[in-house]
């Protein structure tokens, strides 16, 4: 539109560039606010026709969503109905179904309880039954393990007696044997020492004439120049004899040293020895002599400390091994025991066991040719 303004005043004669101007910018004045007023009345127009667009379609959105709404009320009514009375069945068929689970429930437990008792009472005669057996087989055990025990000892008992016999028998010959060895081997001794003492005094007789010839030679010498008899050998023979006296001194003050050890060991044994001794003549007093002889072999290897246990423990076999071999000497044996241990003669009974082994190493001794 500009353009065709600008092509008719162009064309235009007579008129001049302020006119022209004039009439653009009337024209262009113009133009707007026609422009203006069109825009104002079609603004207008559309907030009209907007608003009326609004209207009918807030209308028919209410109208749509009153309608959905009452459609989904009444259908969440019906589902609220529908559930309220599904409630209500399964409610029902619960408390039915409840009922009959207890029931099955009680009766289960019932039955297992009995079951229960059932088995307890027959695990508690089970346990009964294995009660008795088990203390008849440990009363059957415990009189075989007695029986076993006491037969132990009686044939301990006996086998020491036996040994005890074939010991003395064996001893017997052993000595005779010896003696007969020890008569040969002292008298082979005999002739040889008697040729070696005669040696002996030959060569003593030699040593003793080269002896004289020797004094007799020293003493012409120790009038010579070169005599043995001068201060400094003096002074060197003096030192020589101190040296030995120390010498001798220390050897005999280590003697001395081992000779109290070996005292103390010495007395330490003795006193246990001492003790012994005496714990076994109270223990075997009452005893016989033979009797006493097998349960002296029995106490041989138990310790001081136990002598007392193991003479309760072998005494019985001791008495019953003894008289079942001679019962009638065991008889008078023990009256003689128990008449010796009331009156109190052990003094006695020890005197004779000394005299008899006194008198065993006595012969032991003349057999093999030694004298005291």
């Amino acid at each position: 539109m500009a353009k065709k303004i600008d092509e008719i005043l162009s064309e235009s004669v007579g008129l001049s560039e302020e006119t022209k101007s004039q009439i653009v910018g009337l024209w262009e004045s113009r133009l707007t606010e026609a422009r203006e007023e069109v825009a104002a009345v079609l603004r207008e127009e559309f907030a009209r026709k907007f608003e009326h667009d609004k209207g009918v379609l807030v209308e028919s959105m209410d109208r749509f969503l009153t309608d959905k709404v009452r459609v989904e009320l009444e259908e969440f009514a019906e589902d609220k109905k529908k559930l309220v009375a599904e409630r209500v069945a399964y409610k029902g068929k619960v408390l039915e179904h409840t009922k009959m689970l207890n029931t099955f429930i009680t009766e289960a437990v019932a039955k297992e309880m009995k079951e229960f008792y059932a088995e307890k009472k027959a695990m508690k005669e089970n346990f009964g039954k294995l009660e008795n057996f088990l203390l008849k087989q440990l009363a059957e055990e415990i009189r075989e393990f007695r029986a076993d025990k006491k037969s132990l000892v009686e044939q301990k008992v006996k086998m020491v007696t036996e040994g005890k016999q074939k010991l003395q028998e064996t001893k017997a010959q052993f000595i005779k044997r010896a003696a007969q060895i020890i008569e040969s081997n002292i008298e082979k001794t005999l002739r040889s020492e008697i040729g070696q003492f005669k040696e002996d005094i030959r060569v003593a007789r030699e040593n003793d004439f080269g002896r004289k010839i020797f004094e007799s030679v020293a003493a012409e010498f120790m009038t010579s120049y070169l005599n043995e008899g001068t201060e400094l050998k003096k002074m060197q023979k003096v030192l020589e004899a101190k040296n030995a006296q120390l010498a001798t001194l220390n050897e005999s003050v280590k003697k001395s040293k081992g000779l109290m050890e070996g005292l103390d060991t010495k007395l330490k044994a003795t006193q246990d020895l001492v003790e012994r001794q005496k714990v076994m003549g109270e223990l075997l007093a009452p005893l016989s002599k033979d009797k006493k002889a097998v349960m002296k072999e029995l106490l041989e290897s138990v310790n001081t400390k136990n002598l007392q246990g193991a003479y309760n423990k072998y005494l019985p076999s001791v008495l019953n091994e003894a008289a079942v071999r001679k019962p009638e000497s065991a008889k008078t044996q023990l009256t003689e025991a128990t008449l010796s241990a009331k009156t109190g003669d052990r003094v006695k009974v020890t005197q004779e066991e000394e005299s008899s082994d006194s008198s065993e190493l006595k012969h032991i001794l003349s057999l093999a040719g030694i004298r005291k």
